[in-house]
């Protein structure tokens, strides 16, 4: 009705077909409505039993993103308790499962500088000729087998009472140095003392450490093997004074000798 003439504007009789009808109608349209919004909304992904591939591959990527993460925090675990028993003084009884690296084979094709292929080369003829273990009587007592950390000659000796906790051994400059035995690397950084430092724990409480490298082939964490390239000899550091490597071994915590344990050139 029109509220100042009071004339009629519109009518609708409830009959029982005009019920249906209208009833009909709205539930039409919020059938549309409630369809509209599960299919092109993110509610579809709250209905039990529903698939969407993209929402699948996400939650896939997402698992092994999780696991990956568990996996690295695993080994973090495994380095710590295993760095927390050399600091103290231990000794590792799980050295060969700490030292297992999965190696995944890849077909890689690149160009390599002359200089690359020429110290390649170098190494690879070191290592390949390189098949004695020097002995030593001290060192056969401790049931050690040594290899020589460089081919050079002493040029300082083993004096703690200066300092001076190990031997400094001359050697052409990028000539490769060796682990004298199988280990872990516990430290593989740059001080400006010493320059390039690697420190390898070994087995019965045996630690070597190799200083003044011009470059560092291993990480910390890294497993080699007696004779294995882990540096090259170098000039790095305050203290060098030249192409030389200063080699120092310890035993249960205490400065030792490394000619009383290797045959070293004078």
């Amino acid at each position: 009705m029109n509220e100042k003439t009071f004339e009629e504007q519109f009518s609708y009789s409830l009959t029982p077909l005009n019920l249906i009808v209208m009833l009909g109608g709205f539930i039409a349209f919020f059938g549309l409505l409630f369809y509209l919004l599960i299919a092109f909304t993110p509610i579809k992904r709250l209905l039990p039993g529903y698939t969407d591939a993209n929402f699948n591959v996400e939650i896939l990527d997402t698992r092994l993103k999780v696991d990956s993460l568990m996996e690295v925090t695993k080994q973090k675990d495994r380095y710590v308790n295993d760095l927390k028993i050399i600091l103290s003084g231990g000794t590792l009884s799980n050295l060969s499962d700490t030292a297992k690296r999965e190696v995944h084979e890849a077909n890689l094709t690149f160009n390599k500088s002359d200089v690359e292929s020429e110290l390649r080369q170098k190494v690879s003829e070191q290592d390949r000729y390189n098949l004695t273990i020097e002995e030593n009587n001290n060192a056969q007592k401790r049931g050690f087998l040594l290899f020589n950390p460089v081919n050079g000659t002493v040029t300082n000796a083993f004096n703690p009472k200066s300092g001076h906790f190990g031997v400094d051994l001359a050697a052409p400059k990028e000539d490769p140095v060796k682990a004298v035995l199988d280990g872990t690397v516990i430290m593989s950084t740059f001080t400006s003392d010493d320059g390039n430092v690697i420190q390898i724990q070994h087995a019965n409480n045996l630690i070597s450490v190799y200083k003044h490298n011009s470059a560092i082939l291993k990480k910390t964490g890294s497993h080699v093997k007696a004779g294995e390239s882990i540096a090259f000899i170098g000039d790095s550091g305050d203290h060098s004074e030249g192409p030389h490597l200063h080699f120092e071994l310890w035993e249960n915590g205490i400065a030792v000798n490394p000619q009383e344990y290797l045959s070293l050139g004078k």
